[in-house]
């Protein structure tokens, strides 16, 4: 950790340093280009000219200096120092009769003129001022277009003052434009998204507000038409055939397709021209230059928005009340169009050189032989590779190779886009800076995980690894908590667990809180023996509040195995001589456990929580919520202060083992809840162990439409939390919008996570 932290410095003192050398803002926030664009133009057509003072380095002739060389066919290259312009009188006088008769022609104010003319003639020099240089007599010699020299007091050419004028007017009004759209987009983008997160956040902090949307017939046809169906046809967590990806929700969907719109508009519009050009030589190349920038600063934006988005500690998280899986579907998108805005950067930029008056694949190949060049085409192919290997196949199937991959690509997109814009640019236009923000958001969130794991652990955490009896997969695992850290945990919340001892100390993975304690004593996930039998629908109520056999404040998390860190571990356990072992544990989080989530449960008449397999974890927690409300009311001789007037758990699992393990570990102190079990796991099924009743667990799949149907009243409100596989969830949205259509007053809320 104290190497992380070192690096992490050492990058924040970089970025210091190399901040405090550069100009701030960008163009037009912050940095003007050609603010003085009449007297620029002037700069730009004569400084080309030698003068009498100009100093040549030729290797044949030796140095020339004060010499009248224009009747020669061609000059040596030379060197004009400041002193040399500062002193020379055809130089001063014609740069400043340029300068004040096109620049009165513009309207530019004669103090301003005079400012230009000691930054652009004289280096900054407070004399000869600009009124001492204007020449006595207007000149009446124009300078040829192909003039080499000046050495008379002269007219700048018009033609090419014309031509130089345009063509940089131009230039910068692209360039405004980029910026502009730019800052749009992010506003925009950031903007829309705090606008709707607070405007949830609004109704949710209100309870009555709450419960009027809730109850709406407006809320209602919100739910059922914008928040809860997929975009396209019915799958939405259930991933599409061939495992192609995730349809978002209608609401996301829509968002996602605005943003991916203006990004294209963005992308399309607004590009100019202007010939005869001086900096390209053909509108090919110019419109290719502009449509180039304007991708390439889109694409960092976009990028800096992705990583953003991919952060568990993403401040708009607090701010929306939003679940980090809507931020990783939002990541993914933005990821997605700032790779093809890089793409269509490198693209066309390669097309310039085919264009009239360029040589095709030799000044391609000139070009992209230079550093800048290259490292441009390394941070493009570095981007495409992190956006292809993020597939969900892959990334499913190898998570950990995808992400050490993942990060390694995106580091090396992103010293390549510095190492192609600073040495190039230098930090004249203020690209560098929509890099500062990615390097921003990267540091912030390494900072911010380390400052979880520092709070939370305190070195590391001992944390306690048991065995659930006849299970082949899954793992209670306890984990040991600070005094100080005792009441941050609460329902909805994961955290990520790292176990030091694998030796891939840097892996980690989110787990959903199960149960929690505050100390010693009575708690409410203790372990209790499960009261009733089960009656003819399969419901068991849950009376008894026992003792915890675990001293202190702790956390408990149920694991399934799979790969990695979980197979380490379960490895490790079936090699242990009891069913229970001590290891090391980091915590980073918690994580989420948002008030939205809570108090439309609390708000409801009817809670119905559905969870399929290990979901059961995510449902835990509000479960211990409600039986801690209720038995806090009983202790006082009142009613439960939570509003829910029935609370009602249906859970299918495969494996009965698991299933015992829950009613008694967890569910032992639920005063009140209904719970309703199902076994999917064959044999496993037909044979519960002796102390639970035959009857107690139906065996089978869930009919999750009847359940739900079956908890849905008129004139009550029901809400309903579900947490399981994507079909699952899918088929409880499916029944859930019925039942709003059928007049019901229901309420959905998912527990989900999705990489």
């Amino acid at each position: 950790m104290r190497t992380s932290l070192r690096l992490v410095f050492v990058l924040l003192s970089w970025i210091a340093s190399v901040y405090a050398q550069t100009g701030t803002g960008i163009i037009g926030f912050g940095i003007s280009l050609y603010p003085d664009l009449c007297c620029q133009a002037c700069h730009d057509v004569l400084s080309a000219l030698y003068l009498t003072c100009t100093t040549f380095m030729d290797m044949s002739m030796g140095g020339m200096s004060g010499m009248d060389m224009s009747g020669m066919d061609s000059a040596p290259m030379g060197t004009t120092s400041p002193e040399c312009y500062a002193s020379n009188t055809p130089w001063l006088q014609t740069m400043a009769y340029c300068i004040q008769q096109n620049c009165d022609a513009h309207g530019y104010p004669a103090e301003k003129q005079a400012q230009c003319f000691a930054a652009q003639a004289v280096a900054g020099a407070s004399s000869p001022t600009f009124r001492e240089s204007l020449p006595s007599a207007a000149p009446t010699t124009e300078l040829a277009s192909d003039a080499k020299w000046l050495n008379e007091t002269s007219l700048v050419n018009r033609a090419l003052y014309d031509s130089t004028y345009g063509t940089e007017g131009e230039f910068a009004r692209s360039e405004y434009f980029h910026s502009r759209y730019a800052v749009a987009l992010y506003l925009t983008v950031i903007g829309t998204i705090l606008i709707c997160g607070g405007l949830s956040k609004l109704t949710h902090a209100v309870p009555a507000l709450r419960k009027k949307v809730q109850t709406s017939t407006l809320g209602a046809k919100l739910r059922r038409h914008l928040f809860l169906p997929a975009l396209i046809g019915h799958r939405r967590f259930e991933p599409l055939p061939g495992q192609v990806g995730n349809v978002p929700s209608r609401a996301l969907g829509v968002f996602v397709a605005l943003y991916v719109a203006l990004n294209v508009v963005f992308s399309a519009v607004s590009f100019g021209s202007f010939q005869p050009n001086t900096f390209f030589l053909s509108g090919g190349f110019e419109l290719c230059e502009y449509v180039g920038n304007r991708t390439g600063v889109l694409s960092l934006v976009n990028a800096g928005i992705s990583i953003l988005f991919a952060g568990r500690n993403n401040l708009l998280i607090a701010l929306t009340g939003w679940g980090q899986t809507t931020f990783l579907t939002l990541h993914r998108w933005t990821a997605r169009v700032a790779t093809l805005q890089a793409v269509a950067h490198s693209v066309v930029y390669t097309m310039a050189y085919w264009q009239p008056g360029y040589a095709g694949f030799a000044a391609y190949a000139a070009k992209a032989a230079e550093p800048f060049y290259y490292w441009g085409i390394i941070a493009t192919i570095a981007f495409s590779l992190a956006a292809v290997l993020a597939v969900l196949p892959f990334r499913a199937s190898f998570y950990e190779t995808f992400l050490a991959l993942h990060i390694v690509l995106v580091v090396v997109a992103l010293v390549g886009c510095w190492y192609h814009l600073v040495p190039h640019f230098t930090f004249a236009y203020g690209y560098q800076n929509w890099l500062y923000i990615c390097f921003g958001y990267w540091t912030f969130e390494r900072l911010a995980r380390l400052a979880r794991l520092a709070y939370y652990n305190a070195g590391s955490s001992p944390a306690e690894v048991a065995a659930i009896p006849g299970s082949s997969s899954v793992m209670q695992v306890t984990v040991r908590l600070r005094a100080a850290t005792a009441g941050s945990f609460g329902p909805g919340q994961h955290s990520f667990l790292y176990f030091p001892s694998s030796g891939k100390f840097w892996e980690n993975h989110p787990f959903s809180v199960a149960g929690w304690t505050s100390g010693p004593g009575v708690a409410s996930s203790a372990v209790g023996s499960v009261d009733g039998s089960l009656k003819d629908d399969a419901v068991v109520s849950t009376g008894h509040h026992l003792r915890s056999e675990h001293a202190g404040a702790s956390v408990t998390f149920l694991i399934r195995a799979h790969g990695g860190a979980t197979a380490w571990l379960q490895r490790r356990l079936a090699a242990s001589p009891t069913p229970t072992m001590a290891t090391s544990v980091l915590l980073e989080g918690p994580y989420a456990g948002h008030e939205a989530a809570r108090r439309s449960l609390l708000l409801a008449d009817t809670v119905l929580c559905i969870a399929g397999g290990i979901g059961i974890t995510a449902v835990l927690g509000y479960v211990q919520m409600y039986a801690a409300a209720a038995a806090a009311a009983a202790a006082q001789g009142g009613e439960a202060t939570s509003k829910s007037k029935r609370f009602v758990l249906a859970w299918s699992a495969r494996e009965m083992s698991v299933i015992q393990h829950v009613r008694r570990r967890f569910l032992g102190a639920a005063p009140g809840v209904e719970c309703l079990f199902y076994c999917t796991g064959g044999e496993d099924a037909s044979a519960p162990e002796k102390h639970v009743a035959d009857d107690a667990v139906a065996p089978g799949r869930m009919d999750v439409g009847g359940v739900v149907r079956s908890h849905l009243e008129s004139g009550r409100l029901t809400t309903v939390l579900v947490c399981g596989p994507g079909r699952m969830v899918d088929e409880v949205t499916k029944h859930v919008s019925q039942g709003i259509d059928d007049g019901f007053k229901v309420d959905m809320v998912e527990e989900t996570f999705s990489w």
